[in-house]
């Protein structure tokens, strides 16, 4: 650094004055998903189920994709109980006649993806699966069309997804290390006792970022204290926190060379870029002006909903096949684990039993854990 006798370098702030900041918040304040209001909502709309690992996310569209409905909430390891009380709360907010008490919005088609897309599509009878990818693509085109480059950071992993003429082209994931992710950000603000939003908030005014390097997060902490010695601000660490969260996904888990590879077309997604300054240190890192939907959180699903929408016209049904609100409640999955003897391998399988049909009157199961 230029600070004589110090060891820890400092970068420049992440905004040169408070009209940069202004100019950047109202850039992005622009990049909204197009709304409608359910209660106001009359027809056939379509649902979109990401059933993630940690997080449950849903979202309903209507025939002009406006969205009319989301959900997001972490699913404590029970993704059908997670699925069940949303599709609950989505069937009891839907608008009805006043007079016969018919529902005006009927659900066309549903599409699922993420961690829970096999279990949910046997449990709640979804129409239609789609590998995760394939669903944020769909929501990415949406948002931003011709959409070259989609990097994702959730909380515990990151993502990102090259894009060529509509394609996907190259596919990188990293859920081996967090010291590029969300968590990471999270574990910080709470040792200083600060929540994510006022962390960022005190990135974005410091004036000298401390460089904390991309490497692990043992060595960032020991530059923190060194840092902290030296007189950086709170501020100071949570910008260099930030920029070394990029750095760690475009350097180390991306592995570019040059991160003006990018391209132009950029949207950036997951609950971690909801912190505008990790979206500054990836504008500024990049050269590149980024889209961030205001659902950057949920667009898997409202990838999934567009996906339905895209299905439903090639369906014979105008309807979904989605249990309804009767057949939710009266839903009591029950699950076991047993050996298989078929062969050799004797497979420890678990059996999911979802009750019976009441159209067959067979048992619905999902069977997993077979080799």
């Amino acid at each position: 650094g230029d600070i004589q006798g110090s060891e820890v370098v400092r970068l420049p702030p992440l905004f040169a004055d408070e009209g940069e900041y202004a100019r950047f918040k109202q850039r992005h304040d622009g990049e909204c998903v197009r709304r409608g209001e359910l209660m106001d909502y009359e027809g056939t709309a379509y649902l979109g189920i990401d059933a993630g690992s940690t997080t449950f996310k849903a979202a309903l569209i209507g025939e002009d994709g406006a969205l009319l409905w989301s959900h997001y909430a972490s699913n404590k390891g029970d993704v059908i109980g997670c699925a069940r009380a949303a599709l609950t709360n989505l069937y009891n907010d839907m608008p009805v006649n006043a007079d016969t008490g018919e529902p005006l919005v009927r659900i066309g088609h549903a599409t699922v993806t993420g961690y829970g897309e096999h279990l949910l599509l046997e449990a709640l009878r979804v129409d239609s699966g789609e590998i995760e990818t394939v669903a944020h693509l769909r929501g990415a085109q949406e948002m931003l069309p011709g959409v070259e480059f989609i990097l994702d950071i959730g909380g515990q992993d990151m993502k990102c997804l090259r894009v060529k003429d509509g394609v996907i082209d190259h596919i990188m994931l990293n859920e081996a290390c967090s010291s590029g992710c969300g968590s990471f950000i999270e574990s910080f603000a709470s040792g200083l006792n600060l929540d994510v939003s006022e962390f960022a908030k005190t990135a974005i005014g410091a004036e000298n970022p401390v460089d904390l390097g991309s490497r692990c997060t043992v060595f960032m902490n020991s530059r923190v204290k060194q840092a902290q010695k030296e007189g950086a601000t709170v501020g100071d660490i949570a910008a260099g926190l930030a920029i070394s969260v990029i750095k760690n996904a475009l350097f180390k888990v991306i592995k570019i060379r040059d991160p003006h590879d990018v391209g132009s077309r950029v949207i950036v997604q997951g609950g971690t870029f909801l912190n505008d300054a990790v979206l500054r240190a990836f504008e500024q890192l990049s050269g590149v002006n980024a889209v961030r939907p205001d659902i950057a959180g949920n667009m898997g699903a409202f990838g999934a909903a567009l996906l339905a929408r895209d299905r439903f016209s090639r369906q014979d049904s105008q309807v979904s096949g989605l249990l309804s609100l009767d057949a939710l409640e009266a839903l009591a999955p029950t699950h076991r684990t047993v050996r298989c003897k078929a062969c050799s391998n004797h497979c420890l399988l678990t059996v999911n039993d979802f009750g019976v049909d009441e159209a067959t009157g067979k048992h619905r199961r999902l069977i997993t854990g077979n080799r």
